[in-house]
């Protein structure tokens, strides 16, 4: 028998008959329900994208970012905190003499709603935004 011979796709059949092999399954199978523990997993992961959806819309939503001025602050302080905490590109300042960081597009991008106000904050705290 020879070993570098060319294989014809067989899609079922017999490579020496070119008939239906006998042994193939045709019979419809009834749907699997998913097991205890996969509807577990997907059932946190339908409530987490409520979740996102329910952050999403609050973040869309009209009016101001916080109710007050020590709102304002609060979470100027928390983005702070939370910007502080990533690394940031830095670039040399002439007019200050100083290195400033560099607010990463996609810390604007998620916290858009705050910019407007964390931008100034950021500023005095050396930070800039591009």
């Amino acid at each position: 028998m020879k070993t570098n011979r060319y294989l014809k796709p067989h899609n079922g059949k017999s490579r020496r008959h070119r008939r239906p092999l006998a042994n193939k399954n045709r019979a419809a199978k009834a749907p699997r329900s998913n097991s205890d523990r996969a509807e577990m997993i997907r059932q946190a992961w339908v409530a987490e994208k409520i979740e996102q959806r329910k952050k999403a819309k609050a973040m869309k939503a009209d009016g101001p970012c916080c109710a007050s001025q020590k709102a304002v602050q609060e979470t100027n302080q928390k983005l702070l905190a939370e910007l502080q905490s990533t690394v940031c590109n830095r670039v040399w300042n002439n007019e200050l003499g100083c290195w400033q960081g560099i607010i990463p597009r996609r810390f604007i991008q998620k916290n858009l709603r705050h910019m407007p106000h964390f931008v100034e904050f950021a500023g005095e705290n050396g930070y800039r935004r591009s």
